[in-house]
């Protein structure tokens, strides 16, 4: 199935488009690759573009007071990766998103979002309604490992990105789960040992 269908396939998830609708986002829409370790935005810079995600996993990522690279969010297959913040108010992004392996997006930029969002009735609607899941899966993420022990903690990143933890390097996942490299290690050391 060709990159473009695949979004559209995931967008009529949400609402109801048109043979007119779909053959808009055909024409205002394109595919993208990107290599392993690619900046998709920048902080301080404004998003102005949306990407859906073919394949591949991004990594959303600030700095804090101590100059230490915070991992906040991990983006990955059928996911919208920007910072939604920056895009809808256009005001510079808190932090920065890069491809954390070669990766395959649909690219929206921002002309062509204001253009579909015109045209296309239920626009709006699909992607409130795209928002409210990530919403609630992230709230619901964090809700889950607040009072969790690390290995817990761990345990459950395990069951909610399972393609997630073979692609990435296991100090942005320590970051991500606010625990050491050497924490983590010794997590998945005990986790291995009880299996055997």
């Amino acid at each position: 199935m060709n990159n473009i269908n695949i979004l559209i396939a995931h967008l009529e998830c949400f609402g109801k488009l048109s043979k007119e609708d779909k053959q808009l986002i055909f024409n205002y829409t394109y595919s993208q690759n990107l290599k392993k370790g690619e900046i998709f935005i920048k902080t301080s810079e404004i998003a102005h573009k949306i990407g859906f995600i073919i394949s591949g996993v991004f990594r959303y990522f600030f700095y804090d007071m101590n100059g230490n690279e915070i991992t906040s969010l991990f983006i990955k297959e059928n996911q919208f990766v920007t910072n939604i913040t920056s895009f809808n108010e256009l005001i510079p992004s808190s932090g920065t998103i890069s491809s954390e392996t070669s990766s395959t997006i649909v690219i929206i930029d921002r002309d062509s979002w204001d253009f579909l969002s015109e045209k296309i009735t239920n626009w709006n609607t699909i992607f409130s309604n795209i928002s409210n899941k990530a919403l609630l899966e992230k709230v619901n993420f964090q809700r889950k490992i607040i009072n969790e022990d690390a290995i817990n903690s761990y345990m459950h990143f395990v069951e909610t990105h399972p393609t997630v933890i073979q692609r990435v390097p296991l100090t942005h996942i320590a970051s991500f789960l606010g625990i050491t490299k050497f924490s983590l290690s010794r997590i998945r050391n005990k986790i291995m040992a009880d299996k055997n």
